[in-house]
């Protein structure tokens, strides 16, 4: 089927957390949690669709000095390029995969005329690119996994990666998709290890856990992503404590992924960290346990062949994945040829680029024998109902085995949302979400989600968000509306 655009609105919540969540140099307490509502006309229906993301700050953006009021401007910015140059690119009907293909290269354009960063215009057109989706499913009332095995959005593979000519996305992607997934616990940088750190802190009394220890003991999380703070010895002592406590409940089953969070701007002292785990018999299965390494490096130095030159052992031993420097549809190619083995796949850099650059680590894999590529599946702290249940389909879709998936431990389940959207979700994902303690979360067991519900007509979410309590601006409008 053919598409074209006829209105794009912005609707805003605001999110206050439960735990402070600090990574980097940024530290969020509060923050907008933002819907996308999207018009879209065949020849045979108009259907509205959704997509939704928190508006984090230093992520998108980590210019030292720029305030947080300064960035939203930036993203407000960004949106509204991103829903014009869509709105242009499908102001004919025409397959998704074409539209897509042209309204994202030139929202890239647009942003960098207007000083925006690479990587923002991409989440901006990321919105666009996802309500459209979830406007095409609902409309023919397919689920995303079988949109995308149907290739219902017309996409054409060797149009972004040539070695996948002849291949459509079904290829490569499971047969089914995932029901349940595997959580992998973000350890932020202020996040307490042990329930014996609580002592005499301000930490919240809800019901639900605080530290790392309780997630392990009693949830059964058994896979976690560290975030370092750039600064060696101090992210070695850290390391150290995790590694005991993780071998004191799950002795040597756990897998971890360590996030650099571009901090190491000398991959020396990067390399420092490497060989103090390397040597220190406390890390010795931490370290055989580390499945990835991500975005060490600043962005603007990633794909430095000197630089990366001078990790070449510890390339060659784990993968080393890009994060931030994903910001255009080649970027994971331009990673590939200076070392890289791996990229993460968020919703919020876009969808169609993560089912390709998945098709393209499995083309590697194949022909390239014993050198093993990964994908990951990475979080921007999302909370539900849309942005968190979208980004868990995708993940269904791709097979991954677990995810970053963190918003329920910084957020306040839903509790931001109105209360009839909180128990409709209740109703329509009872296996991804359980109400405890008064308030509607998803529902960690035995370290996993329940997800078989996020496979209904649409982007992984059966609840329609009440744009009218939302406050909203309109991004763009037809004239013929």
């Amino acid at each position: 089927m053919l598409w074209s655009i006829k209105r794009i609105t912005l609707g805003e919540l605001n999110s206050i957390t439960r735990i402070a969540f600090r990574y980097g140099r940024a530290c969020l307490t509060e923050c907008p949690q933002a819907v996308v509502e999207l018009v879209a006309e065949s020849d045979r229906v108009v259907q509205c669709g959704y997509s939704g993301d928190c508006l984090p700050p230093l992520w998108f953006d980590k210019s030292p000095g720029k305030s947080f009021e300064q960035q939203l401007h930036d993203m407000y910015a960004a949106f509204q390029t991103a829903a014009r140059c869509w709105a242009e690119s499908f102001d004919h009907p025409r397959l998704v995969f074409d539209g897509w293909l042209e309204a994202h290269e030139a929202t890239l354009r647009a942003a960098t005329e207007q000083g925006l960063p690479p990587l923002l215009a991409s989440f901006g057109s990321s919105l666009m690119e996802r309500a459209l989706v979830d406007a095409v499913c609902r409309a023919i009332g397919l689920s995303f996994f079988d949109a995308v095995r149907l290739n219902v959005f017309g996409i054409r593979p060797e149009q972004v990666h040539p070695e996948l000519a002849g291949q459509e996305p079904r290829h490569w992607l499971p047969a089914r998709p995932h029901t349940r997934i595997a959580v992998r616990h973000t350890v932020g940088l202020a996040d307490p290890l042990t329930e014996a750190e609580l002592a005499g802190g301000s930490w919240p009394q809800d019901g639900f856990p605080v530290a790392v220890e309780t997630y392990v003991r009693d949830h059964g999380v058994r896979f976690v992503k560290v975030k370092l703070s750039g600064q060696a010895d101090r992210d070695l002592e850290r390391l150290e404590k995790l590694a005991e406590l993780l071998e004191r409940y799950r002795q040597n089953d756990y897998g971890v992924t360590v996030d650099g969070n571009e901090l190491y701007g000398d991959p020396d002292e990067f390399l420092r960290l490497i060989e103090a785990m390397r040597r220190s018999p406390r890390l010795k299965n931490f370290w055989s346990n580390t499945l990835a390494i991500e975005q060490p490096l600043p962005r603007d130095v990633a794909f430095d062949k000197s630089r990366m030159e001078r990790l070449a052992d510890v390339l060659a031993e784990k993968p080393v994945i890009i994060d931030e420097s994903d910001c255009r549809l080649d970027s994971f190619r331009q990673a590939a040829e200076v070392g890289y083995r791996g990229v993460s796949s968020k919703n919020c850099k876009g969808t169609i680029k993560s089912l390709l650059n998945a098709g393209y680590i499995a083309w590697h894999n194949h022909t390239r024998k014993g050198c093993s590529w990964i994908m990951t599946g990475e979080d921007l702290c999302s909370v539900g109902i849309i942005p968190v249940q979208a980004d868990l389909c995708l993940a269904a879709a791709l097979g991954l085995e677990h995810v970053e998936r963190n918003g329920h431990h910084y957020h306040r389940g839903l509790s931001y949302l109105p209360r009839p959207e909180q128990e409709e979700a209740l109703i329509w994902h009872g296996d991804f979400y359980a109400e405890r303690a008064g308030r509607i979360s998803p529902n960690l067991i035995d370290g996993e989600f329940s997800i078989g519900s996020l496979q209904c007509a649409g982007f992984g979410f059966a609840v329609v968000p009440r744009m009218s309590e939302r406050r909203c601006r309109t991004l763009w409008e037809s004239r013929s509306v």
